[in-house]
């Protein structure tokens, strides 16, 4: 019996991994097609300005979510009503994503003249008032995927990961072919993000009961506790937007066009290169949530075998960077582009210290040391816009890789240092629990 039942659970375990690991692929196969061909059928400058409009809109994307879709998420998997709480989720959602869009809206003129329009990038003010509409609809797509998430319905998020880049890639590129200008690209992700919203709806309909979601929509008190969670996490949502896009921002402000378009495309490959080990990290570290006396053993060589196949995914693709990344590269995106191969390997340390330290962090929130953790990555967002405000205006690109990796050494480090120490803590707990029973015996 107890060999079926971790043979059942081996095989949720695996198919959690291989549902995610799907979705990650379909998102980085469509990704790359769309972004190759904004940057050849744009050419150098024009696809610089998206590149860099896109920068701000991840970073507002982010403060759209302004952590709901997260505390939803946590709420809805914990209710005995899920309905109604899906409904109160819904309702906080709306409000919040309806009242950022309208403030992006009124300040969309002021932010584009501050940040180089007309100057450096004349489509930047009407792709500011076309975000309002992204980073609404963006809203309400990663509610959905979270919300999958969740309830752990894998194949669910597989299914809409694949409509959602798959949509984006046929409008955004279909768009650009009537009109060859970045807004074109703009206006695509929010008819994407209209197909998307129906296509969750459609799913909803068919499985959940409308008049309790409709019931829930009403329930002021569920909101406010959905709300309440959810403040502290904009913090962490703002601490990852600088990480991510900062430095793709400040090339666009202080370097020429060039620099941008060729360290986005190094740092698209490498940020996308974590997807695969992103879907070890989902479909396995919350197994090891809870460790105890009797299973302590096979939790610690579980995640020692969870870290090996972690350390050589990413030696894997470390190396096929440094082979084949600059020849990809220039056969893919063209010559213009064979720059950012040099970028890519400044950024292959990275991409391996990432790797490593996000399956630890992941880990240690789950072992209740999220809070120290969180103390840890303030130090790679000041490390790394220090270095990038250093860097960047002497090295340009080469410069915003070099600060990029040298901001996630220390908290690499602590991640590795805290993991080690837990499981050597529970040992010796473990042991003088066993020694007292022994004598108590």
């Amino acid at each position: 019996m107890l060999n079926k039942r971790n043979g059942a659970k081996e095989n949720i375990l695996i198919s959690n991994i291989m549902w995610s690991f799907m979705a990650k692929v379909f998102a980085m196969l469509f990704y790359f097609i769309a972004d190759v061909f904004y940057a050849r059928f744009l050419g150098i400058d024009a696809y610089a300005e998206w590149v860099f409009f896109f920068s701000v809109a991840n970073m507002a994307f982010c403060l759209g979510w302004f952590g709901i879709n997260i505390s939803s998420k946590v709420h809805i998997a914990k209710s005995n009503e899920r309905e109604q709480c899906l409904g109160a989720a819904l309702g906080v959602r709306l409000g919040v994503s309806s009242i950022l869009s309208a403030i992006l809206i009124v300040i969309a003129p002021f932010i584009a003249g501050s940040i180089g329009y007309p100057r450096l990038y004349p489509n930047l003010r009407s792709l500011m008032y076309v975000m309002s509409g992204m980073v609404f609809l963006n809203s309400f797509t990663e509610f959905f995927k979270q919300f999958y998430i969740g309830i752990q319905e894998l194949k669910r998020l597989c299914v809409i990961t694949f409509i959602e880049y798959f949509s984006y890639c046929l409008f955004t590129i279909s768009f650009l072919m009537i009109s060859s200008n970045p807004i074109s690209i703009a206006c695509g992700y929010c008819a994407a993000g209209v197909a998307i919203l129906i296509c969750n709806a459609l799913m909803f309909a068919r499985r959940y009961q409308l008049h309790l979601i409709q019931k829930g929509m009403r329930n002021l008190q569920q909101q406010q506790i959905i709300l309440k969670y959810a403040v502290p996490l904009v913090l962490t949502s703002l601490g990852g937007l600088v990480l991510m896009e900062m430095d793709t921002f400040m090339l666009g402000l202080f370097c020429a066009k060039e620099q941008v378009s060729v360290y986005s495309i190094a740092k698209q490959l490498i940020s996308k290169a974590t997807n695969v080990n992103m879907a070890i990290w989902t479909g396995t570290v919350a197994s090891l949530a809870v460790i105890t006396k009797e299973n302590f053993e096979e939790k610690k060589n579980k995640f020692k075998k969870v870290d090996s196949l972690n350390s050589a995914v990413s030696i894997f693709v470390c190396v096929c960077f440094a082979l084949f990344g600059g020849i990809a590269i220039k056969s893919v995106y063209g010559v213009k582009y064979r720059a950012a191969g040099s970028i890519l390997l400044l950024l292959i340390p990275y991409y391996f210290l990432y790797c490593m330290s996000s399956l630890y962090a992941n880990f240690l929130d789950f072992m209740g040391h999220a809070r120290t953790r969180a103390m840890w990555f303030i130090s790679v967002i000041v490390i790394n816009l220090s270095f990038n405000y250093l860097l960047i205006p002497r090295y340009g690109a080469a410069g915003a890789a070099l600060a990029t990796t040298i901001s996630i050494i220390p908290y690499t480090i602590y991640c590795l240092y805290d993991v080690r120490n837990i499981f050597k803590k529970k040992a010796v707990c473990f042991e003088c629990v066993s020694s007292c029973g022994s004598n108590n015996t």
